[in-house]
């Protein structure tokens, strides 16, 4: 009986049909960690990418104005409706704070902050170091003739 079970011992060492399944089991969860904060950054960088995207258009809107006031509601316009562009990846109850102001003499501030704590997207990266989720971006033209 001893000798029968020191025999299946043996076989079980030198046997490799199930180190497969092991293997998987082992690698699968840091494997699938790494792909899930891959698509969980990418999104926060597409998310930034479109705050600068809205920016950089209502700043090129605000330049065809040809009062500051015009100026303001062009690019206030243009910005709202380039984010608009971007769905639920931004959030569904952010709202975005657009400023286009005169900072001085020719020249032009717009400027973003959008909170996207509030995308169903990034509401699943509570394990991940994730940037702050508070984008902002500004851009300032020149106005007037050259």
């Amino acid at each position: 009986m001893i000798e029968r079970v020191g025999k299946t011992i043996a076989a079980l060492r030198k046997g490799k049909s199930g180190l497969a399944a092991v293997e998987f089991a082992l690698l699968a969860p840091a494997l699938l960690m790494l792909i899930f904060a891959i698509i969980i950054y990418s999104l926060y960088f597409a998310a930034y990418m479109g705050v600068r995207q809205a920016t950089m258009e209502g700043a090129r809107a605000a330049v065809t104005g040809m009062s500051d006031a015009e100026r303001s509601q062009l690019a206030i316009t243009r910005a709202t409706t380039v984010l608009a562009g971007y769905g639920s990846l931004m959030g569904v109850s952010a709202t975005p704070q657009i400023t286009a102001t005169v900072p001085s003499v020719g020249l032009f501030q717009v400027k973003i902050i959008y909170n996207i704590s509030g995308s169903p997207l990034l509401s699943y990266a509570a394990f991940l170091p994730m940037p702050s989720s508070t984008i902002s971006y500004q851009v300032i033209v020149a106005n007037g003739s050259y």
